[in-house]
């Protein structure tokens, strides 16, 4: 039988109620307050899921099926969603924002199991926890949450208090609806009916197909809490078998290519989202093919520089293949770019003739190989992996493109113009103002200087 182990957690300052846990390190919970949060044994960590209850509170109910989760290889958080309620109603700012709580404690969760590989956090609830689960995806940003799982959702969540999305709402009695952004959807989305579902619930979700026709509703005979287990546990069955290409979190943006060339983009700590997602997609419009790296998930565990290297020799091989072309331009972002110049210089000669352009936005003096928690809360690693501008000061100058937001007053790019780095300043700081087709517009005319020289 598996051990399993739970903690509950207190918001503000944070103290284990069990002598045992003394030394254990404290989770930073925003606004949620006190989650059940339960680890399975071990570091082979299948799924991370956000278990909300339903109206009456977090209960018997939940902890059975807290344990059942566990026991088939997930982490859990358990959110009571009455007391949850209360906190979002009292929140002082303009509108209530709860992705950022929700990845926030998934990273520092799975940090201390210490599982290789990071699991995007499932939202799943049965009544008001589903309706709560579906409001999550209203708000989320794409490759943020994994997948949202609500079985016969109430239809909208009784918060007076907006959530920060354009999704659209609609106000019903004390309660408020929302729909999703436009575009893709964010994550997955699965909708479980059964015949004891609220009618008004119902429609809500068949509203939503409507919009979003990736919304999964499925019709489901029996019981609300055995239609819900079933349903999780098949996710944790997913989460231990790997479809990703080459085993490596990627994001494969195909095109016809007008340019001979295929880009390799490695996102920042965040993951493959905002304005790595942007510029990739910029890439493609503009035909060039594109492989986006999920740092988030990819240096999760530390890695090596040769192995980065490797992988990317195998990515760039693999695809230029794949997509007939001659020519490779490599662009990092924040984190991606600090492991750039590293892994550039521990290429095989033969892959580094195939390299035209080389584009570091918003790059730093050190280099880390692996995730910080504390990083993607804005503190700055270690460094343990280096110098960054020693690093560049290896490759050929005229290959680097170094991008910098001029609010950003330590970035490295300035003092490299007089070795023969291109420097390009944009108005903004870390994120460039989000202005990212403009980005995406300097990376590509640079680009098309290169490929006619």
């Amino acid at each position: 039988m598996k051990i399993w182990r739970i903690v509950t957690v207190l918001a503000g300052p944070l103290l284990f109620g069990h002598p045992a846990w003394a030394q254990q390190p404290d989770y930073q919970t925003g606004m949620i307050p006190a989650p059940h949060i339960s680890l399975p044994a071990g570091k082979d960590l299948a799924a991370m899921v956000f278990l909300i209850s339903n109206g009456q509170g977090w209960g018997e109910r939940e902890e059975a099926q807290a344990k059942a989760l566990v026991e088939a290889g997930a982490a859990v958080v358990g959110v009571d969603f009455p007391s949850y309620m209360r906190a979002l109603a009292e929140d002082q700012g303009d509108c209530v924002y709860m992705i950022s709580d929700v990845e926030d404690i998934s990273q520092q969760v799975q940090r201390r199991v210490g599982n290789p590989v990071y699991r995007h956090p499932i939202v799943a609830g049965i009544g008001e926890g589903g309706a709560l689960a579906l409001a999550m995806i209203s708000q989320s940003p794409l490759v943020t949450i994994g997948q949202a799982v609500a079985v016969d959702p109430a239809a909208g969540i009784p918060l007076a208090k907006e959530l920060c999305t354009p999704a659209s709402k609609e106000n019903l009695g004390a309660r408020t609806i929302y729909g999703f952004q436009d575009g893709p959807l964010p994550a997955e989305v699965t909708v479980a009916l059964t015949q004891g579902a609220d009618p008004a619930g119902v429609a809500h979700a068949q509203k939503l197909k409507q919009e979003h026709p990736d919304v999964q509703i499925q019709q489901i005979p029996g019981t609300a809490d055995a239609a819900f287990m079933n349903l999780l546990t098949e996710q944790i069955s997913r989460g231990r078998k790997s479809d990703q290409p080459l085993e490596l979190p990627l994001t494969v943006l195909e095109a016809a290519p007008v340019m001979n060339t295929m880009a390799v983009v490695f996102s920042g700590d965040g993951g493959w989202r905002d304005i790595d997602s942007e510029v990739g997609g910029y890439l493609q419009k503009q035909g060039i093919p594109t492989v986006g790296i999920d740092s988030l998930r990819y240096f999760w565990s530390e890695r090596q520089p040769q192995e980065v290297a490797n992988d990317l020799s195998r990515i760039m091989s693999t695809y230029r293949r794949q997509w007939g072309v001659s020519n490779v331009i490599l662009i990092g972002y924040s984190f991606g770019a600090d492991v750039l110049p590293a892994a550039y210089n521990l290429l095989p000669e033969a892959d580094k003739r195939r390299i035209r352009q080389i584009s570091l936005l918003a790059l730093s003096k050190e280099v880390d190989y692996e995730i910080s928690v504390t990083g993607w809360l804005g503190v700055a690693g270690d460094g343990k992996g280096g110098d960054t501008v020693a690093e560049i000061a290896k490759i050929d100058p005229h290959l680097v493109q170094c991008v910098y937001g001029t609010d950003e007053d330590d970035d490295p790019c300035p003092d490299l113009k007089a070795r023969g780095v291109e420097t390009v300043p944009i108005e903004g700081g870390h994120h460039f103002d989000e202005d990212y087709e403009a980005l995406g517009k300097r990376i590509v005319e640079s680009l098309l200087t290169r490929l006619k020289k």
